[in-house]
């Protein structure tokens, strides 16, 4: 698989975390070393991209609350 295709799908894994898990999890499931390696990388992807997105909702959600508490004594 060349160096371009690898780059796109994981491109597409963190941009669009649902094709990363999907395409992980049948390639991982496959007999060929290079793709079950590449299956591996993209549900990795994907499930990191997943986190950081929970973690960035978090903070700015946290961040849109914390004047208000400031304000009030």
């Amino acid at each position: 698989m060349s160096g371009g295709l690898k780059a796109l799908l994981y491109i597409l894994s963190f941009f669009i975390p649902i094709v990363g898990i999907i395409l992980g999890i049948i390639w991982m499931n496959d007999q060929d070393v290079e793709k079950k390696a590449i299956g591996k990388t993209c549900l990795t992807v994907g499930i990191v991209s997943i986190v950081l997105s929970c973690i960035c909702w978090f903070a700015l959600s946290a961040l849109s609350v914390l004047p208000a508490f400031m304000t009030g004594y």
